[in-house]
């Protein structure tokens, strides 16, 4: 499975932005999670979350580790 990521991909429709990340498998089977946000930025940070929430990402490091 390869993971998708890019900020550039954030575009704003409306009132709303809008950031995707897209999945492929090497079987031919993709998916796409998209979220929005009042900003890029806060389309970009809830789509990352998701992200971390499903696994697909490391979670942040803490300052303990």
């Amino acid at each position: 499975m390869e993971l998708y990521i890019n900020n550039g991909w954030t575009e704003c429709y409306g009132n709303s932005y809008i950031a995707e990340a897209i999945a492929w498998s090497e079987t031919g089977n993709h998916a796409s999670i998209y979220t929005t946000g009042v900003t890029a930025e806060e389309a970009n940070a809830k789509l990352m979350n998701a992200l971390r929430e499903l696994e697909l990402i490391p979670q942040k490091a803490t300052k303990d580790q």
